[in-house]
């Protein structure tokens, strides 16, 4: 989890015991309300106070519990301060994805975003900046040696579905004439909630590819690139047996990729 995943959970937890705290007094105040005006249970006017009362009581809540909870005002502090630091960090990621602007109507994903020669780290950001630009799949196959991407191809596909640019059958020749160390088979799931997992053609392309590639099947990395609400990229990767795993996150705290894989 990156600092931000952190912060997001502590800052849910905090937001349901600040709710809580003002949410049920103003509940039964509420109801004292519409029992005093000796309204009926069911009706318009019921519902009517109900509301206009137990909204203005939870705001009265929020400012007694300031006055008189120690406990309280720490929540409070501690969410401010949580929000504070994620627009920091929304900014920071903001200021990254200001690098890659959307390509043009009828130009190239690998041309418009220059893959070809670009290290793993700065290749792995393009990507998530350009995939994101994009809001559909891409699949992007780089040929790596000793981390830089030697040969790449690009194709766009469509909100649920994306293949390669190219024929897997001639990959190995490629890794074969330039020397290649890995072969990087890279897709998006256009998911922003931080979370995903392969679906079962993913699964299905891991398996079929491989014995294609012979002799240098072992340099084959199946690879998924998703985000999460303030567009942190995260990579996990998947093999051909049904299994997967994280393999790698950008954490905007620290401004840099860091590895999730713990196998």
């Amino acid at each position: 989890m990156s600092h931000y995943d952190i912060l997001q959970v502590e800052g849910s937890k905090l937001s349901s015991q600040l709710i809580r705290a003002r949410g049920i007094p103003a509940f039964f105040t509420a109801v004292l309300a519409v029992f005093v005006a000796n309204a009926p249970l069911i009706s318009l006017l019921s519902f009517f106070i109900g509301g206009v009362v137990f909204f203005g009581s939870s705001q009265l809540f929020h400012y007694f519990w300031k006055l008189t909870s120690h406990t309280y005002r720490q929540w409070v502090e501690r969410s401010n301060q949580i929000a504070t630091e994620i627009a920091r960090l929304r900014k920071r990621i903001g200021d990254i994805f200001d690098r890659y602007p959307a390509r043009k109507k009828g130009e190239q994903f690998k041309k418009s975003y220059d893959l070809a020669g670009k290290s793993l780290s700065d290749l792995e950001e393009t990507l998530a900046g350009g995939m994101h630009r994009e809001g559909r799949e891409v699949f992007v196959t780089a040929f790596m040696r000793k981390g830089i991407a030697v040969r790449v191809t690009a194709s766009i596909g469509s909100l649920n579905r994306c293949s390669a640019a190219d024929n897997p059958v001639r990959w190995k020749d490629h890794v074969y004439r330039l020397k290649c160390d890995e072969i990087r088979q890279y897709h998006n799931h256009p998911e922003y909630n931080g979370k995903t997992q392969p679906s079962t053609l993913d699964f299905k392309s891991a398996i079929l590819i491989k014995p294609l590639l012979g002799q240098h099947a072992t340099k084959l990395r199946s690879l998924i690139i998703y985000w999460n609400k303030i567009r942190e990229w995260k990579i996990l990767e998947y093999d051909g047996k049904g299994q997967y795993w994280n393999q790698s996150e950008f954490d905007a705290a620290v401004q840099q990729q860091v590895s999730t894989d713990h196998r």
